[in-house]
């Protein structure tokens, strides 16, 4: 009879249970993953937080937070974790009525990109281990991984060169916003830098003259094509590195800065355009734009790019192409940029055993090597 009694005591307790947690394991239940900072440098670390809240009586004894990311993220706690084309974690703990719970993981980020927290979800067991509920968690969020940053003597070299050039541009070209005064006219002299107000007082022709300009600025050019049919991803890599690279160092030394590539986002969209700016949150957002390059367009494209800048060169212009690809139609295009006035650099990711062999004075190689 006491077994018996047992018996139903337990199946009603079982019912009750299972009844509270079909109707109630969710309600006032949160969770959340986040990163700590918005972005990071390849290489720095980061800690991505989980927050569970259970503001109701009912405890969870058995909890299950899962989520994937890219396996790019580089985890210190492995436990409970396995690595596909994904990192797949899945944290296990209880939580009791009205308890709110946050952890921290912490990661090194080792690859560019934009990382996004992928399948998030929690499932709760009921305390007999019979039944399980689940949902998916939409806060969830995302980190940039910034290109990681070049440091060699070569690249200062190239650095060295850049600034040079602007330097000499800063001794030639004027700058029509910094006014030093008035002169009497000279035939060589432009027709629309007559002061005619000035010309009608002194009756004769006068003209305004200007300071030289210390406002030069790099439009840098990213072409994400390229002649080679082995391991092109590691050449396109370099060259967003380079173009990452070099943004940040002119941004230092507050020159202007904007770049434009022919790369195309996860979804296949265009990239927007980075406009000039020369202070610190600009860099920030070159790199962030350039995290988002998943794809290409085309090189007619960025030949298209081009054709723009020769049809509207600026000489207070440095035009630093970065790009893979050299064949004749680029090149040709790149020549008619410079025999209008544009001031032209170009740099040539290429393998160190396929080396680029430049014929322009403005191209150079820039050697990666092919067994890493």
């Amino acid at each position: 009879m006491k077994l018996f009694a047992g018996i139903i005591i337990f199946t009603l307790i079982y019912i009750l249970q299972k009844l509270l947690y079909m109707k109630f394991w969710d309600r006032n239940l949160e969770a959340s993953l986040s990163f700590d900072r918005d972005y990071i440098e390849c290489g720095e670390k980061a800690d991505l937080i989980e927050v569970v809240s259970n503001d109701k009586m009912l405890p969870l004894p058995v909890f299950h937070l899962r989520f994937s990311v890219d396996r790019s993220l580089i985890f210190d706690d492995v436990r409970n974790s396995s690595v596909t084309d994904l990192y797949h974690k899945n944290e296990v703990f209880s939580i009791l009525g009205h308890q709110r719970i946050t952890r921290k993981l912490s990661f090194k980020g080792t690859s560019r990109g934009v990382v996004v927290v992928n399948n998030a979800s929690i499932s709760v067991h009921d305390f007999f281990m019979v039944s399980t509920y689940a949902m998916s968690i939409k806060s969830v969020d995302s980190i940039y991984v910034f290109p990681e940053k070049i440091h060699t003597e070569r690249f200062k070299m190239i650095l060295k060169g850049i600034i040079g050039e602007l330097e000499a541009k800063k001794s030639i070209i004027e700058d029509s916003l910094t006014f030093r005064g008035i002169r009497d006219y000279q035939s060589f002299d432009p027709y629309r830098s007559i002061n005619w107000k000035q010309s009608a007082k002194a009756q004769d022709l006068m003209v305004n003259v200007y300071n030289y300009t210390t406002d030069c600025r790099v439009r840098i050019m990213l072409d994400l094509d390229n002649d080679y049919m082995i391991e092109t991803d590691r050449l396109l890599e370099e060259a967003i590195r380079l173009a990452s690279s070099i943004s940040r160092q002119l941004i230092a030394r507050g020159i202007g800065v904007s770049v434009v590539s022919n790369g195309t986002t996860a979804e296949g969209k265009p990239l927007a355009d980075v406009e000039y700016g020369s202070d610190l949150k600009h860099g920030i957002t070159i790199d962030k734009m350039l995290c988002e390059i998943a794809g290409s367009e085309s090189k007619d494209r960025f030949l298209d790019y081009v054709n723009d800048e020769i049809n509207n060169v600026r000489k207070d212009m440095l035009y630093l192409i970065i790009s893979p690809y050299t064949r004749d139609d680029l090149m040709t295009l790149l020549d008619r940029l410079e025999s209008k006035g544009g001031v032209v650099q170009m740099l040539v990711p290429c393998y160190d055993e396929y080396p680029y062999v430049s014929n322009r004075a403005y191209s150079q190689g820039w050697e990666v090597p092919i067994n890493v």
